[in-house]
Order: C-alpha cells, then structure tokens, then sequence
C-alpha cells in the first residue's frame, strides 16, 4: 500500500511537472507574443515615420527640381525714367521710387522668358512709362531690352532681347487649375539684391472678380487666379508655375493693408496670357471683342421679382463699337434685360462678363443668355472691335452722403419701406445737373428691404414705380397704393449720373 502510495505521489509529480512546464512555456509564449506586439507596433511607427518623412521629402525635391528648371528663364526687370520733379506721377509704377541725382526715377520687376529668341512677359504696370529697360538673368548676365508691345487691360506686357538660344518656360492650362493645388512664385521682392526668389504655396481661389479700374481709371481685367504664395513689390510680372513648371498664371497684384504681402495674392490667368502675348508679338496690339454695352449687378430684389440666378447683370446702356455698330442691341438684347450667362456659363458674379467677352475677338458670335422681365431667352451675338480703352464695365454708383444735402423742410416716412422721402426740388434736381423730376431718398433703414436687397442709398431719386413716372410723393404713393399686397413692384432709381432698375414687395 505504501508502495502504491509513493507509486502515485510520485506519478502525480511527474504530472504536475509536466502540466507547470507547459504552464510555463504558454506563459512564455504568451509574453512573447506581447513582447512582438510591441516590436510590430513601434516598427509600424517607424514605417509610418519614414514614409511621412519620404513624402515630405518627395514634396521638397519636386519644389526643387521647378526652381532648377525654372530659375534660368526669369528675369529681373530694372525700369529707368528721366523725369523733373515736376513730373512725378504717384500712379505710375515710378511715383514712390526716389530720384537720383541725374533726375531719374527706377522702378524694379520680373518677367519670363517665353521663348528662347528673347521674348519676356511681363505686367505692363512694371514697363509703363519706362524710358530704358534692363533685364538681369539668372546666370548675371544683363541685357537691354524693347518693348514689343503693351496691354493695359489685361496689365500684360512683351519685351524682346536681341540675342538668343534663351532659357524660357512653357504656358500651363491655367482652366485646369484646381482649389489647394501646389504653386510656386518666382521674382525680385522688394530689392534687387533679392533677385529669382522662390515662394510656394497653394491655389486659394480661381475666378476673383474684382472688376477695378488701375490707378488711372482704366477699366482692368477682373478674372484671377488668387494664392497665397508670397508676393511683394518687384514680384509684378514674375511667373506662377505648376508642380510641372510651366506657367499657369503672371504675378499682378497683392491684397494688402500695409503695402508688403498679407496672404492673399493675384496672378492673371496663363490662358489669358498665351492669348494676349500672343497678339503683341503678332501686330503689336491686343484685339478684344466688344459686346457694346454697360452693365451693373442686378439687385437681390430685381433678381427674385424676375427669377433670375444670383449672377445675373442688368444692361443699363447700349453702346457703339469702334466702327459704331452696336452689336447687343443688334442681337435684340436692349436695356434692363438681366444677362444670366455667356455660351452656357452661368454667372455667379456679374463681372464675369469682362472676361468672358474678352477673351474672344472680334468677329466671333457668342450665345447670351438673358431674362426680360421673367422670360428667359437667348441671343448671339457678333461681337465687335473695342474702342480704345473704354471696354465694357460695370458702372460705379456714388450716392450722395448725408452731410453733402441740405435737411429737407418736410419729408415724407414710408415706415414700411424704411424709406423716408421728399419730392425733388429744384435744389436737388440742380445737384444731378438736369431738369429731374421724381422723388428723394432722405433716409433708409439698414435693416430694410429697400437697403439690403434693393440697394436703395440716401441720395439717390426713386424716378419710375411699377413703370410709371413719379414726379412726386403723392405720385409715389397712389401708384403702391394700386398693387396688390405681397406683389414686387419695379422702381427706377437715379444714382449719380446713371440709373439702375430695382424693386421692392408691396407691404
């Protein structure tokens, strides 16, 4: 018995020293595993890292491989002027440079060579008024340079440099460019000392209308592509360029308050470019389609009373082409009919004409696509020869402030409109320089309709209501006083030398 005992005492050691090894090697399997969890979870950081770093890496080597190709082919433009201190023009690209001792003034650009016989592209706001040009290439090398032609409307200029086998850089499809695609800028910011220096950053915005005239009242393109790539003085005319280095865009302009680069910067469009560069080395000028008219936006108000899109422009003139045709009115479009598109692109913005209309020539047709009084219809057009410098625009209304009007003896509230008034006197009809009649705006509620949707300013003369003419309050009344409650109603307004159409909702 005791025999048996140890028997199986010793049996159920051998057991248990079986079972804790296998204890013990599980166990030992177990916090390997966990051991290798960790192995792979820090080497999958690592993979993570590196491959982050790679891309990084990857991103830094194609902005360097576009400065390499690009650099040889841009330009540092040195603009001379003899002048008096007389002559000292502050719009003019030499208005804040000093004069010399010898009377001459500097003004400081980029450009591009687009071909390798030395044509070099560049703003013509950095030419203008130049009487020696200079151009500094990458390598050291400088040369004098000819204008072979200038485009103040599109801020565009072509100079040419008597030699030749130039480095030079391709146009880019600026219509295929996208929001947040890489750009680079390439110029002399602020000094020479500063020539072909490199910015990156990202497409903003393409399509920024802004519609201004430059500093002398030209009528100016209005369609560009807008980035935050750093652009100061000295960087106007320099090229915008894609990750595959070619030329998407010529820097033009900054948006700033302080005079140096704040974010925001603008480069005219390479499809415009081409075109316009194009032409000036062909004849020397730039032909432009003209649709002969003049237009503003159309009023939220108009725009619901009518069913427009929020695009839409209101046609307020019709006018001559250089050989005095007037190719619109032709087609059948006339006043106060609201364009919604051109060939098929529907306006977002009403300045989108500008653009769209020059970038044809004359002689092409385009097809308008225009609302009359909530019938939408289409026209083409012939366009015809721009004359001169006065291309379509949309015109600047100024309404008279409050301080610049005497207070009137008794005017008249509409509290439904926000819209206090006064029948035009003689007085008032003096200040727009013409026998007027009809009736003043005093004063307008900012919350009201007549302000916020109707654009209706202090100032201005309410000249027609519901298509009649008013020439008094009474007048105005008895003709609201006849429309049905909850219906739009068209008004005539004066601003200024032009008059606009809007309307308001019958309280």
């Amino acid at each position: 018995m005791l025999d048996m005992k140890r028997g199986v005492s010793a049996t159920l050691l051998i057991v248990a020293a079986v079972l804790g090894g296998i204890v013990f090697v599980t166990s030992a399997a177990n916090l390997g595993g966990v051991t290798n969890l960790f192995e792979r979870a820090d080497a999958q950081e690592d993979t993570s890292t590196a491959e982050a770093v790679a891309t990084a890496e990857d991103l830094g080597q194609a902005f360097s491989s576009v400065a390499e190709r690009v650099n040889p082919a841009v330009v540092q433009i040195r603009a001379t002027r003899v002048a008096s201190r007389r002559q000292q023009d502050l719009m003019s690209p030499f208005g804040g440079s000093p004069f010399g001792g010898d009377g001459t003034q500097s003004g400081l650009g980029s450009g591009a060579f687009i071909s390798e016989d030395g044509y070099v592209v560049t703003n013509n706001h950095v030419i203008e008024g130049a009487d020696e040009l200079r151009v500094v290439l990458f390598d050291g090398r400088e040369f004098d340079a000819e204008v072979v032609g200038a485009d103040p409307f599109s801020d565009l200029a072509v100079l040419e440099v008597d030699s030749d086998d130039f480095p030079f850089i391709t146009f880019g499809d600026s219509d295929e460019l996208r929001v947040g695609q890489w750009v680079l800028a390439f110029g002399s910011p602020l000094s020479e000392d500063l020539s072909n220096t490199v910015t990156s950053g990202i497409v903003s915005s393409v399509g920024r209308y802004s519609g201004a005239p430059d500093p002398r009242g030209r009528t100016t393109i209005s369609n560009y592509i807008q980035t935050d790539a750093a652009v100061n003085p000295g960087n106007s005319g320099g090229p915008l360029v894609n990750l595959r280095g070619e030329i998407v865009g010529i820097n033009s302009a900054i948006a700033t308050r302080t005079g140096t680069f704040n974010g925001i910067s603008f480069a005219v469009p390479s499809n415009i470019v081409r075109s316009t560069v194009e032409q000036l080395i062909d004849s020397g000028v730039v032909e432009r389609g003209y649709l002969g008219i003049s237009f503003q936006a159309a009023s939220p108000a108009l725009r619901r009373a009518f069913g427009a899109s929020p695009g839409a422009a209101i046609i307020q003139e019709m006018s001559p082409d250089a050989d005095g045709d007037t190719p619109a009115a032709d087609a059948g479009l006339r006043e106060e009919d609201l364009i919604v598109a051109v060939d098929g692109v529907e306006l977002t913005d009403s300045r989108q004409i500008v653009s769209l209309i020059s970038s044809k020539r004359p002689g092409d047709t385009v097809e308008i696509t225009y609302n009359r009084e909530g019938d939408e219809r289409t026209a083409t057009v012939t366009l015809g020869r721009r004359p001169g410098d006065d291309q379509i625009s949309g015109n600047v209304r100024r309404p008279q402030r409050d301080d610049e009007r005497e207070p009137t003896a008794a005017p008249a509230r509409m509290e439904a409109y926000g819209l206090t008034l006064e029948t035009v006197t003689p007085r008032i009809a003096r200040e727009f320089g013409e026998d007027l009649e009809g009736v003043a705006v005093v004063e307008v509620e900012r919350s009201s309709e007549a302000f916020r949707d109707a654009n209706i300013r202090p100032g201005m003369v309410i000249t027609e209501v519901d298509r009649k003419p008013v020439a008094s309050v009474s007048d105005l009344e008895d003709v609201i006083g006849d429309i049905e409650a909850g219906e739009p109603f068209l008004l005539r307004v004066r601003a200024g030398e032009s008059s606009f159409l809007t309307a308001l909702t019958k309280e």
